[in-house]
């Protein structure tokens, strides 16, 4: 039974190992194929301007459609009193432009501090770089309407996964 189960991981393991060097999915629509992005990670850093602070955190970025994401992230203000923080979940769309670089999109936003939460949506537009690297960098201006209005501006990294 043992040896059953020793050639069955073997098998498993030789199909997956393939799959996980693939450069990303195309599919074909209108006689060419498209580039359908994979999932990413990545840090990220910004300022908020309304409480004149810097906060750093990360983002997931999930493909859900050739021009949609959807964006889960949380930001953290360290050195701010309360430990405030603000998680996000965000769809971005990527119209079709010659490169795909600009994108915006709209979300939820609890934002927590010690003895207070609020929740709210935010409204973002930004850039994110070009997808043949390993890497795609992005610059974003967010606006978060909750108990009181921020803006914020805010660049990182996307790492595929």
């Amino acid at each position: 039974m043992t040896r059953l189960t020793v050639r069955v991981a073997i098998i498993v393991a030789g199909l997956v190992v393939p799959a996980t060097v693939a450069q990303g999915q195309r599919r074909v629509r209108g006689g060419r194929a498209v580039m359908v992005d994979r999932p990413a990670v990545g840090p990220r850093i910004g300022y908020d301007f309304d409480i004149e602070h810097v906060f750093i955190g990360g983002q997931l970025n999930l493909p859900v459609g050739r021009r949609w994401g959807l964006v889960p992230s949380a930001e953290f203000y360290p050195g701010e009193t309360g430990s405030p923080f603000r998680l996000n979940a965000d769809l971005k769309y990527h119209p079709p432009t010659v490169y795909g670089l600009f994108y915006f999109g709209a979300g939820f936003a609890y934002l927590h501090a010690t003895g207070a939460s609020d929740a709210g949506v935010n409204l973002f537009a930004g850039w994110e770089g070009r997808r043949a690297r390993p890497f795609k960098p992005f610059l974003e201006a967010k606006f978060v309407f909750a108990d009181r209005t921020s803006f914020n501006v805010l660049a990182g990294l996307n790492f595929p996964l």
